[in-house]
């Protein structure tokens, strides 16, 4: 599959790997920029997740190659998290990376340009590029070798424990529909 242009309104968070903050970060950011407008947060996994975990959740689309839901109650999974944050919809994707893109792009389909996004993905960035793609670095180990390439492609790489978690206006704003990092020049921000 190859990657496709630019999209202004998409803030992607990935990291290095289980509990180092990337759902804390996108709930801070919805928390923060939904007072301004409607924000749609996707979360994608490749992992495919026992039935008692979609408790909650309305299946949209299933093909043979991913499954869209819809968030509908705040859970303590990350999509009813999001929802809780204040997003205007969450939508949960298990995919593998090689139909990523297509099940993303219906997602995007339906709630269109009109609303900024915040999606959690280690292979988004791959087919697509974000308006800012936040990496979320371990304070407590070295980032494995099989989360290089995604660390690579990242605008900005932000420790666990820092600020900027908690606090995202300290590099993020937005203006006429679109993420802006507000120091484009500082690429990486440490506690």
């Amino acid at each position: 599959m190859r990657a496709i242009g630019s999209f202004n309104n998409v803030i992607n968070v990935c990291g290095a790997g289980r509990n180092v903050g990337k759902t804390y970060l996108g709930e801070a950011i919805i928390s923060h920029f939904s007072c301004q407008q409607a924000i749609i947060a996707i979360k994608i996994s490749k992992f495919k997740h026992h039935a008692k975990d979609k408790i909650g959740l309305h299946k949209l689309i299933e093909t043979n190659f991913y499954t869209v839901w819809q968030e509908l109650n705040f859970t303590a999974k990350d999509s009813g998290r999001y929802l809780k944050a204040g997003a205007k919809a969450s939508y949960y994707i298990e995919c593998d990376d090689q139909h990523l893109l297509n099940a993303f792009l219906v997602v995007y389909k339906m709630v269109g340009d009109s609303c900024l996004i915040v999606c959690e993905s280690a292979s988004l960035s791959k087919y697509m590029k974000p308006a800012v793609s936040v990496f979320v670095e371990s304070a407590l180990y070295e980032t494995e070798e099989n989360k290089l390439e995604c660390l690579n492609r990242c605008t900005l790489v932000i420790k666990e424990r820092s600020l900027e978690i908690s606090m995202p206006q300290l590099f993020l704003s937005t203006q006429n529909n679109k993420w802006l990092l507000r120091h484009p020049q500082n690429t990486i921000c440490y506690a």
